[in-house]
């Protein structure tokens, strides 16, 4: 049985000399350059090494972690939505919570075209935004981040623009984008606060003879609009005579990243590897995390509920042949969180948890060590539900998979036939020990 966390767990002490409990193998690496020097944590038993490559540490993570598995239950505040007729708690397809320096709570609502607010209690205050293209207007709002200036920045997809608001909810005008030789703005896929830029997840398309080729990037963005280093970068040939959906390529890095309170950005760029770039506030690659892991092949049942997810969200694609890969993604989704920690669902995290809990996290310190894998206890199902890590509180958007999939003109296909259950947010309290340093 894992130890529970009761909120009281001191740090654990670290060794002042480390040199003994560093392996000859690996000063005899060091010595030509393949491995970099240790530093302190190893002594705390971790086994892993960093190998440089061109120039970038990566960080290689043994299979299991540093310290024991931990099983905290989490301790639910308050909720919102579900089976309720109160207008303030109704919710149509949430993308985003935001929780400022005061505790007010933001959460975007792409199908109701709005951002309604409450307090650190969750009583509802106000709703800001509404559909339009006029001032403080938007239509199907993708994500939304605070500006340098404390307002609020609603991103639109297409055309691609990000509707500034107050946190009251007055039109600020509008953060600038770069354009291309047309004049016309990316296509918005998500962004957040990077430092003083803004990190931007975004796609471009150039139209061919019978085909689209299509850009996902993430990159990074100034104040003024000026697109200062892209980080990532993958074009995908769409063949309109022959439309392939391949998962190995559409499911990739714009869908699995995240900014970080130090600025600092994380992603995965590949769609199978357990492996996380980290880039610093600048935009340099900083490490490369990496951990053994044996990808988890699907059951034919597993396969068909992931068919049946590309189905609903290609229906508009005609003559489109879905191409699945025979395993899950080793990293379904990362967070950051206030202590310098990474956690990483793994697809065994998420199918192989166990009963009554939302997910089996992977945590990483600063370093990019592996130290520990922490259960959370909870309501949530991680196939199915949005999960939103912000300070201490974890907030469960549940049933979000089957309400972005109706609002495509899908549905499940295990719940094709149900009426899909309104849509309701769970704030958690999230009390761990300090697992980033």
């Amino acid at each position: 049985m894992l130890p529970r966390h009761n909120g009281r767990n001191s740090r654990p002490r670290r060794s002042s000399h480390w040199m003994a409990a560093v392996p000859i193998a690996t000063l005899f690496l060091a010595a030509f350059g393949l491995v970099l020097p240790a530093t302190p944590a190893q002594a705390d038993g971790w086994k892993g090494k960093v190998v440089e490559t061109d120039g970038v540490p990566h960080v290689m993570n043994p299979a299991e972690p540093t310290d024991s598995p931990l099983s905290v239950d989490l301790e639910e505040l308050w909720r919102l939505g579900g089976d309720t007729d109160d207008e303030d708690e109704f919710f149509g397809v949430i993308n985003r919570i935001l929780v400022d320096p005061e505790g007010t709570i933001y959460i975007l609502d792409n199908q109701l075209n709005e951002v309604k607010v409450y307090d650190a209690d969750g009583a509802y205050l106000r709703s800001i935004g509404r559909e339009g293209e006029g001032p403080g207007e938007f239509r199907a709002p993708v994500d939304m981040f605070f500006t340098p200036d404390g307002n609020i920045g609603v991103m639109q997809i297409v055309p691609g623009k990000i509707v500034e608001l107050t946190p009251e909810g007055e039109p600020a005008g509008e953060f600038p984008l770069p354009t291309d030789e047309t004049g016309a703005t990316p296509f918005l896929l998500g962004g957040a606060l990077m430092g003083e830029n803004l990190a931007l997840a975004a796609m471009e398309n150039k139209r061919e003879e019978g085909r689209f080729i299509q850009t996902r990037y993430i990159g990074i963005i100034d104040k003024e609009g000026n697109e200062l280093k892209r980080l990532l970068s993958e074009d995908r040939v769409l063949d309109f005579a022959n439309m392939v959906i391949d998962e190995t390529v559409w499911d990739t890095f714009d869908r699995r990243w995240h900014v970080a309170p130090s600025g600092k950005l994380l992603a995965v760029p590949s769609h199978s590897d357990y492996a996380i770039n980290v880039w610093d506030p600048e935009g340099t690659l900083e490490m490369v995390i990496e951990r053994d892991y044996e990808r988890l092949a699907r059951s034919d049942e597993q396969t068909e509920r992931v068919r049946g997810i590309y189905e609903a969200f290609t229906r508009r694609v005609p003559n489109a042949t879905i191409k699945l890969d025979d395993s899950f993604k080793d990293i379904m989704t990362l967070y950051s969180r206030d202590d310098g920690s990474c956690w990483v669902l793994s697809s065994r995290g998420m199918e192989k948890r166990p009963d009554g809990s939302i997910g089996v996290f992977d945590v990483f310190n600063h370093d990019g060590h592996f130290v520990r894998q922490v259960t959370l206890n909870g309501e949530g199902d991680p196939a199915q539900d949005a999960y939103f890590f912000v300070g201490h509180r974890l907030y469960v958007v549940t049933g979000f998979l089957s309400a972005a999939m109706a609002a495509q003109g899908g549905a499940d296909n295990e719940n094709e036939e149900e009426d899909a259950e309104p849509m309701a947010v769970i704030c958690y309290q999230l009390d761990v020990p300090d697992l980033g340093m």
